[in-house]
């Protein structure tokens, strides 16, 4: 069977990431009898040094519009509905999201790594807990059976190498490197995720490939 590496770039106050992390996930229930496929979760910070402020403040700021940030949320709402996903504005916060990234790192195990990462979406995107506080974090790790965190030291090094990596892509997050060759940017739909990782798999070709679709930067999102 072949095994296929997918590095995911994303944040966690990013609201495509989440949808796109779910449609990913069933491209790959979908092949598991053809290939297997190592999820590796990569930091990326949209708002570095920001305090955290409502979600919907931050939109209305970004958008210029509290109209233009209503059309963006239900726009999210109705994907986010699509993939099972429930985003409660109300609660959600928008800011610097470095000492989450760095639990992440501290993390050893690949796999509770992936586990941690879908934990602390749900947490910050649906039930309201406030994932910029180290205590939650720490409780949100005990939760998924990280009682062991290893490496904080290294972890803010360890974000800046993963977002130095992508620096030179002229794209935001999500962003997916499969392989290390083939990029998909942004909530792709399950097919996409389908085709690229076959095409991956079929070593069809040794060129970079690029896929863009709904994705957050720095300066927001943008379809």
């Amino acid at each position: 069977m072949k095994k296929i590496t997918v590095e995911v770039y994303s944040d966690f106050v990013c609201p495509w990431c989440w949808i796109a992390k779910k449609r990913l996930e069933k491209a790959i229930d979908k092949l598991s009898h053809e290939m297997d496929v190592e999820v590796v979760p990569r930091a990326y910070r949209l708002a570095k040094g920001m305090r955290p402020i409502a979600f919907k403040e931050a939109l209305s700021q970004k958008t210029g519009s509290p109209n233009q940030a209503l059309m963006f949320m239900e726009s999210i709402r109705d994907n986010a509905f699509l993939e099972g996903l429930d985003y409660r504005f109300e609660s959600m916060r928008f800011g610097d999201t470095t000492s989450a990234h760095q639990y992440v790192k501290a993390v050893s195990d690949l796999a509770l790594q992936s586990t941690y990462v879908e934990r602390l979406y749900r947490a910050g995107t649906t039930e309201g807990r406030d994932i910029f506080d180290e205590r939650v974090l720490r409780e949100l790790a005990l939760e998924v059976g990280a009682s062991e965190l290893f490496g904080f030291d290294s972890a803010e090094a360890a974000i800046l190498a993963d977002e130095a990596a992508v620096s030179g892509l002229d794209t935001g997050v999500p962003l997916f490197v499969i392989n290390g060759s083939r990029y998909v940017s942004g909530a792709q739909q399950t097919e996409v995720f389908w085709k690229v990782l076959r095409a991956a798999a079929a070593d069809l070709s040794t060129e970079k490939e690029s896929t863009s679709e709904t994705s957050c930067s720095i300066a927001g999102c943008t379809r």
